[in-house]
C-alpha cells in the first residue's frame, strides 16, 4: 500500500518525492549522532574482542575476518570495509585502515584505525598493540562516561529551573487573563504553549546529548529468547496500549473529567511499569554478578584443564545470587548433553542483558579459537567490571534526579491547579456578588467615590473565560507530565519499557492532583456571599 502511494506521489511530481533529499539528509544526521553516542562503548566491545582473540595467536587476516563478522558491533562495519580493501583490491592492512579511517565520521574510531595502521607499519605485534589499545579504550570510555554524568548533574538542575520558569510564565499569563479577561486570548495562550514546549524540548535535548549511553537490555535481534519479565512486557504492551487509546478516546467523547483520564492512563500502565522496574533491577544485578562468574570459569578451566561443565560445577554459585538459578539451568542442560551453543544462547536470553550477551560471546569465541580461558576471563571480566562500576555512579545521579523530579512535578502541577481554582472561585464569587447588587452596584461603579473605585476593582475579576482556561490548564499539565516522563527516561536509561514505569507514576500523580485540588480549594477558600444592598 505504502509503495503504491509512494509511486503515485513520485509520479505526480515528475518522478521525485517532495523533500526526499532533505528527509534523507536529516535521517543521516540523526544516524550519525546516534552512532557517535554509542561508539565509546561499542569500541570497547570490539577492542576487547580483538584482544581476547589474540590470546589464541591468530593471524592478522583471521583476526580481521573474525572481527568483521561480529555484526552486533557498530564499528565492525568499518572493519568489513578494511577487509574488502585487502581481499578485493589487494591493499595492505595498513593502507586499508588508513583509507577507511579517513572516511569514518567518528573521531575515536578514526584515531584508533590510524594508531593500528602506524603500529603495523612500525612492526609492533598485533597482540601487544591490542593490549595497549584495550587500556586506552577503557580509559577513554571511563573519561567520556564520567564527563557525561557530571554534565548530567548540571543540566538536570538547569532543566528543573527552566521548567519552573516556564511554569511561572504560564501562571502569570493565567492571572492576567483572570484580571483583565481580554476578548482575544488565544494568541496569549499559544505563547504559553510554545514557551513550555521549547523550554522542555531544549532541556530534554541537552540532557540527551550529555547523558552517556548505557544499553542495559538485550537487543531482540541478537537472541530468540529474553528474560521472563521482558517476555511478559512484550506480550502485554500492545493490548495495553490499544485498550488505553480506546478508553481515553471514549472518555474524551463522554466528557469525563480530565483527571480521571490521566488517572486511568497511569493505572493501565502500572502493571507493565512495575514489571519493567523489576526487570531493570534484575538486569543491573545480573551484570554486577557476571564479571566474577566469567573470571572464575576462565581460571578454573585454565588452572585445572577442565571443560566448562566441570568449571561450572566447581565455581561457588551461592555467591552469585541473581545468576545462580540461570547457572544451575546451564549446568543441568550441559550435563544432559544438550547442544552447548543453544544452551549458552538460552542463558544469554534468560539474563536479558546487553553486557552479558556481548561479553559471553567474546569469551566463548576466543576460547573456541584456542585462547587461554584464564587470560580471556580476566580481559572480559575487567572490561565488563569497568562498565558496571561506571553504571553505579550513573545510577546514583539518576536516582537523585528522579527523587527530585517527582516532588518537583507534584509542586508545579499542584501550584498551577491551586492558583487556577483560586482565581476561578474568586471570579465566581465576585460575579455572584455583583449580580446581587443589581442597579445599586451599577450606580456605585459609575460614581467617583471610594466605593466606586472598589466596585471598579472588583469588575476586573468578572467574566473569567472558563471555557478556554480549562483546556489551557489541562494542556499545560499534560505537556509538563510528558516532558518529565521523557526527561526521567533519558536520565534513568534502560529499555523503552521504562516509559511505562514513569508514565504510570507521573500520570497517576497528575490525575490525583487534578481530582483532589478543586474540592480542597472549594472547602478551604470560600468568599462570603452578601445579600442585595
Amino acid at each position: 500500500m505504502f509503495e503504491s502511494l509512494k509511486d503515485r506521489v513520485a509520479g505526480a511530481n515528475g518522478g521525485e518525492i517532495p523533500f526526499e533529499e532533505q528527509i534523507n539528509g536529516l535521517k543521516k544526521k540523526i544516524e550519525i549522532v546516534s552512532e557517535n553516542k554509542k561508539m565509546e562503548g561499542d569500541l570497547l566491545f570490539m577492542t576487547t574482542y580483538m584482544a581476547s582473540a589474540m590470546t589464541a595467536n591468530v593471524s592478522r587476516p583471521e583476526l580481521f575476518e573474525y572481527t568483521a563478522h561480529r555484526h552486533e558491533y557498530i564499528s565492525t562495519k568499518y572493519v568489513r570495509r578494511v577487509v574488502e580493501f585487502v581481499n578485493q583490491w589487494h591493499y595492505s592492512y595498513s593502507e586499508g585502515l588508513t583509507m577507511v579511517g579517513e572516511r569514518v565520521p567518528n573521531t575515536m574510531l578514526r584515531n584508533m584505525f590510524n594508531r593500528f595502521a602506524n603500529a603495523i607499519d612500525s612492526g609492533i605485534p598485533d597482540g601487544d598493540f591490542l593490549a595497549m589499545e584495550l587500556n586506552t579504550a577503557r580509559s577513554m570510555y571511563r573519561n567520556s562516561f564520567e564527563q557525561g554524568f557530571e554534565m548530567l548533574k548540571k543540566w538536570g538542575d538547569a532543566y528543573i529551573a527552566m521548567l519552573f520558569s516556564s511554569m511561572l510564565v504560564a501562571i502569570i499569563l493565567m492571572i492576567s487573563v483572570a484580571i483583565y479577561a481580554p476578548s482575544g486570548i488565544d494568541s496569549t495562550l499559544n505563547i504559553s504553549y510554545a514557551l513550555i514546549f521549547m523550554t522542555a524540548g531544549f532541556g530534554v535535548g541537552l540532557m540527551y546529548k550529555a547523558v552517556p549511553v548505557d544499553e542495559k537490555t538485550l537487543d531482540r535481534s541478537m537472541n530468540r529468547w529474553c528474560s521472563r519479565e521482558q517476555a511478559m512486557i512484550h506480550r502485554l504492551q500492545t493490548p495495553v496500549l490499544a485498550i488505553t487509546a480506546v478508553s481515553v478516546l471514549l472518555l474524551i467523547l463522554m466528557g469525563v473529567n480530565t483527571g480521571m483520564i490521566f488517572l486511568l492512563i497511569g493505572l493501565l500502565f502500572a502493571p507493565i511499569g512495575i514489571i519493567a522496574y523489576v526487570d531493570n533491577h534484575n538486569v543491573v544485578m545480573r551484570d554486577e554478578d557476571f564479571p566474577a562468574f566469567i573470571r572464575g570459569i576462565g581460571s578454573i578451566m585454565e588452572g585445572k584443564g577442565t571443560t566448562v561443565v566441570e568449571a561450572i560445577r566447581e565455581i561457588d554459585r551461592k555467591s552469585l545470587v541473581t545468576l545462580e538459578p540461570l547457572i544451575n539451568s546451564v549446568y543441568t542442560k550441559l550435563n544432559l548433553g544438550l547442544d552447548e551453543a543453544l544452551t549458552w544462547e538460552k542463558f544469554i536470553g534468560d539474563c536479558g542483558t546487553n553486557l552479558i550477551a556481548k561479553y559471553m560471546n567474546i569469551f566463548r569465541d576466543s576460547v573456541a579459537l584456542g585462547g587461554a580461558p584464564g587470560v580471556i576471563g580476566k580481559i572480559v571480566g575487567s572490561s565488563m567490571l569497568s562498565q558496571v562500576l561506571l553504571r553505579r555512579k550513573r545510577d546514583m545521579v539518576a536516582m537523585g534526579f528522579v527523587v527530585l523530579l517527582v516532588p518537583m512535578h507534584i509542586a508545579m502541577i499542584g501550584i498551577f491547579l491551586t492558583l487556577y481554582e483560586v482565581l476561578h472561585t474568586m471570579s465566581n464569587a465576585i460575579t455572584s456578588v455583583m449580580s446581587t447588587l443589581g442597579d445599586n452596584g451599577a450606580a456605585l461603579s459609575g460614581s467617583d467615590s471610594v466605593a466606586g473605585s472598589m466596585m471598579g476593582s472588583m469588575n476586573l475579576f468578572v467574566n473569567f473565560p472558563e471555557e478556554k482556561m480549562v483546556p489551557y490548564v489541562m494542556t499545560i499539565c499534560l505537556m509538563m507530565t510528558v516532558a518529565n516522563i521523557i526527561a526521567g527516561k533519558i536520565v534513568m536509561g534502560g529499555d523503552r519499557y521504562m516509559y511505562f514505569f514513569l508514565s504510570a507514576l507521573l500520570f497517576t500523580l497528575t490525575g490525583l492532583l487534578v481530582l483532589i485540588v478543586p474540592p480542597l480549594i472549594s472547602s478551604f477558600f470560600q468568599i462570603p456571599q452578601f445579600g442585595a444592598v
